[in-house]
C-alpha cells in the first residue's frame, strides 16, 4: 500500500474509536460459517441473521441446502436481498466445490492441517470471494486474515484509513499485518459494525459473476454493417450498369467510307441539276 507508515498510524487511531462487538461462533461449524459469510458479504448483520435462519429452517440438512437451485435460494432469502442472485451463485459454487473434495458437506480433511494449507484450501475453492475466504479461516481456524468486502473497502477509503487506490485484496493483506492473530476476529466484528453506520456506497460491478452472453450492442453494429454492405453492392451494380450503357453508346460503328462517298456523289448530282435549270 502507498504511504504504508502514514496509514498505519491512522489505523491505530481509527481502531481505538471502533465499537466493541461480541464474537459469535456459528453452531454449524465451518460449513455454517461458509454459508453465513456469503450472506454477510456486502450486507448487514441483521440481513444475514434473518436470511441464514430462513435457509437453515427450510432445509433438512446442509447437503439439502447445497442441492437447492439458485432461484430457490434467492426465494428463501428474498429477491430484494442485496446482490441476491450473485451471492447465491457463489454460495452454491463453493458448497459444490467442497462436496467435490470431501464427498460430503463437511471439511474433515483439514483436521490437524497447518494454517498455510487451510488458507490454500479455501482460496482455491471455486466461486469464493476474499471476504468469505478470510472470514471462514479467521473464525473457524484462527488464521490471521481480515474479511474485506466492497462496503468495507469503500468506507475505509472514504474515511482516509487506507489509500484511495487500494483494492479489496490490498486492504485485506495490509490490515492483517496491522492486527495480531489473536485479535483478528475481534477487529473484524468491530469494523463490520462500524461499516453498518456509514453511508451506503455503490458496490463494484466486478463482484457479480461474469456471463458469456454477447451484448446486444454488438449485434446491432453487425446488422448495420450488413446493411451497409448491401447498399454498397447495389451502388456498385448501378455503376457497372451505367458503364455498360456508356460502352454501348460509344461502340456504335462509324459510317463507312463507301456510304460517305455516296452522300458526296448525291450532293454533286444535285448541284448539276440546279445548274441545268438555270441555263434554260
Amino acid at each position: 500500500m502507498k504511504n504504508a507508515t502514514e496509514f498505519a498510524n491512522k489505523f491505530k487511531t481509527f481502531r481505538k474509536k471502533l465499537p466493541k462487538e461480541e464474537i459469535v461462533q456459528n453452531e454449524h461449524g465451518a460449513i455454517g460459517e461458509v454459508i453465513y459469510s456469503h450472506l454477510l458479504w456486502n450486507a448487514t448483520s441483521k440481513q444475514a441473521d434473518a436470511a441464514f435462519k430462513k435457509m437453515i429452517t427450510a432445509s433438512v440438512d446442509l447437503n439439502d441446502l447445497r442441492m437447492n437451485h439458485v432461484f430457490e435460494m434467492v426465494k428463501l432469502i428474498g429477491s430484494n436481498y442485496p446482490q441476491a442472485e450473485a451471492r447465491t451463485k457463489r454460495l452454491k459454487a463453493v458448497l459444490n466445490s467442497i462436496y467435490g473434495r470431501e464427498h460430503n458437506v463437511c471439511i474433515d480433511s483439514l483436521e490437524g492441517a497447518g494454517k498455510r494449507d487451510i488458507r490454500e484450501y479455501f482460496e482455491t475453492l471455486k466461486g469464493i470471494s476474499t471476504f468469505v475466504c478470510n472470514r471462514v479461516i479467521a473464525m473457524s481456524y484462527e488464521v490471521a486474515a481480515i474479511p474485506v468486502d466492497d462496503r468495507t473497502n469503500n468506507a475505509l477509503i472514504a474515511s482516509g484509513v487506507v489509500h484511495e487506490d487500494s483494492s479489496i485484496s490490498d486492504t485485506a493483506l495490509w490490515l492483517a499485518r496491522q492486527v495480531k492473530a489473536d485479535d483478528v476476529c475481534e477487529v473484524h466484528a468491530s469494523i463490520h459494525a462500524w461499516v453498518e453506520t456509514q453511508p451506503v456506497r455503490a458496490v463494484s460491478k466486478s463482484t457479480t459473476p461474469k456471463t458469456s452472453k454477447k451484448s446486444p450492442s454488438k449485434k446491432k453494429t453487425s446488422s448495420k454493417a450488413v446493411v451497409k454492405k448491401k447498399v454498397t453492392k447495389k451502388a456498385v451494380k448501378k455503376k457497372v450498369a451505367k458503364k455498360k450503357v456508356a460502352k454501348k453508346k460509344s461502340t456504335k460503328k462509324p459510317a463507312s467510307k463507301k456510304s460517305a462517298k455516296k452522300t458526296k456523289k448525291k450532293k454533286v448530282a444535285k448541284k448539276k441539276t440546279t445548274k441545268k435549270k438555270t441555263k434554260k
